[in-house]
């Protein structure tokens, strides 16, 4: 996948969220908005406000931080993985993709949900730009957008998924259309520089 994926599990008797301390998380330096608490001991590592880069989580790491305490306000407005169901029906109480709001967090809490698999996103590399694309396109299966991207190619002529499928294909995926001479590969080169 795109995004890697962290694990968060509840504990119902803390009202806290663990999951676990990976140091390449902190590659781009960051001033924390919480309090770094180690799981195993409930012991403040980190308060409010300090910074933590890659450096210092390595030592962390190395002195046995193995996995950390998350307050429910840390995981709204967080990216999830998979869809979660409502109780006594079939409709998604949360669809993967979407960020978690305050209320959707209480309703599953309330439900007894115990972990949630919370995508990764990282601002500077891996931003949520293509969760933020797919929350607004409307097709729901590959079929769907073929011919969706068919009608814009085509306009006026009736579509046809095997016609909009090769269409597709020799599009983006026919190697011939983008096998550049050399000389075509210098001028691609010197512009995209």
């Amino acid at each position: 996948t795109f995004y890697s994926i962290n694990k968060y599990t509840f504990n119902s008797e803390n009202k806290m969220w663990t999951t676990d301390f990976n140091p390449e998380n902190y590659k781009r330096p960051i001033k924390l908005s919480y309090d770094l608490i180690d799981s195993k001991n409930n012991k403040k590592i980190l308060s409010k406000g300090e910074k933590l880069n890659l450096v210092i989580a390595k030592k962390l790491q190395e002195k046995g931080l193995k996995s950390i305490l998350i307050s429910s306000n840390q995981i709204i407005g967080k990216y999830i993985a998979n869809n979660i169901k409502e109780e006594n029906n079939e409709e998604d109480l949360i669809k993967a993709g979407f960020d978690i709001t305050e209320e959707q967090l209480e309703k599953i809490i309330n439900k007894g949900v115990k972990s949630l698999d919370i995508v990764n996103i990282d601002p500077i590399n891996k931003g949520p730009y293509l969760l933020e694309t797919l929350k607004v396109d409307k097709n729901s299966n590959k079929t769907e957008a073929l011919n969706d991207i068919y009608k814009v190619l085509r306009p006026g002529e009736p579509p046809s998924i095997e016609i909009a499928n090769e269409i597709f294909n020799n599009l983006f995926f026919k190697s011939d259309r983008y096998d550049l001479s050399d000389v075509g590969r210098v001028k691609l080169n010197n512009k995209l520089q």
